[in-house]
Formats: structure tokens, C-alpha cells, sequence
């Protein structure tokens, strides 16, 4: 059996300041969208492949509310080239930091990692691209 991970769904309140965080901010691309008579999806993703992971922001039209965090999320994580300087420009544009960068060492290996959040308070972490050492997984 081949299984594919494709996507990872948030539930938003407000579609154009997500979509314009997710696209203007983080650097992602809306790359389709689908509408039902209670809800409207938005599919973002890195890039414009059918093989690339996206993410799906579901925005109920009857939800007025925040919605729960609930205790078992924590945060879906982007690698970057420049953590000082894409923490920067997200503060910049008025995004909220968790976490200002810093070195984080495990298993004698120093990692550069930073969090931030989003318009419905779901957290973001920031990698610094090669310094994660997860088996060498994130390149």
C-alpha cells in the first residue's frame, strides 16, 4: 500500500488575514480552493507541485468564536534560510513572535530555531535550513 501525507487542516476565523499570512508573510502559494454550502477550504503549499504537502485552512461560515487550540497541538514547523532576518521582516509586518531566535543544542548538535504565530494563534516554528539533525532528514 503507497501512503502519501498531503495535507495538515487548521479551522480559521477569518480567511483574508490567514490567507494573506500564509501567502504575503510565510511565503506560500494558494493553490486551490473548494466551497461548500457551510464552509469554504483554501489549499496552500511551498510550491505549485501535486506531490507538495499543503496546507488546508477551513473557515466554517458559521463560526464566530475562536476556536480551542485543545492540549494535544503544538505547531507545524518551516525550514529558512536566514532566521534572524525572516523573524525580522514577520515582526516588521506585525507578526507576533513566541520565540526570538535562538541555538538550541541536543545530543551535542546545535540547532537555530524560532517560533511565531499566526491570526488564529496557532504556532509556527522557524528552522534555520542545515542545522537540524533528525537524521539528517531536513536538508
Amino acid at each position: 500500500m503507497a501512503v502519501r501525507y498531503i495535507h495538515t487542516c487548521y479551522r480559521i476565523l477569518d480567511p483574508e488575514k490567514s490567507i494573506d499570512f500564509y501567502v504575503n508573510k510565510m511565503g506560500m502559494k494558494k493553490v486551490g480552493e473548494m466551497h461548500f454550502s457551510s464552509a469554504t477550504n483554501y489549499f496552500l503549499a511551498m510550491e505549485e507541485s501535486a506531490d507538495a504537502p499543503m496546507l488546508e485552512l477551513t473557515h466554517n461560515h458559521d463560526q464566530t468564536e475562536p476556536y480551542e487550540m485543545g492540549d494535544g497541538y503544538s505547531h507545524v514547523a518551516f525550514t529558512v534560510d536566514d532566521l534572524e532576518g525572516t523573524v525580522a521582516r514577520l515582526e516588521e509586518q506585525g507578526v507576533e513572535i513566541a520565540l526570538a531566535p535562538k541555538t538550541m543544542t541536543v545530543e551535542d548538535h546545535d540547532y537555530r530555531i524560532a517560533f511565531v504565530v499566526d491570526p488564529d494563534g496557532y504556532r509556527i516554528e522557524l528552522l534555520e535550513r542545515g542545522t537540524m539533525k533528525v537524521g539528517e532528514i531536513i536538508q
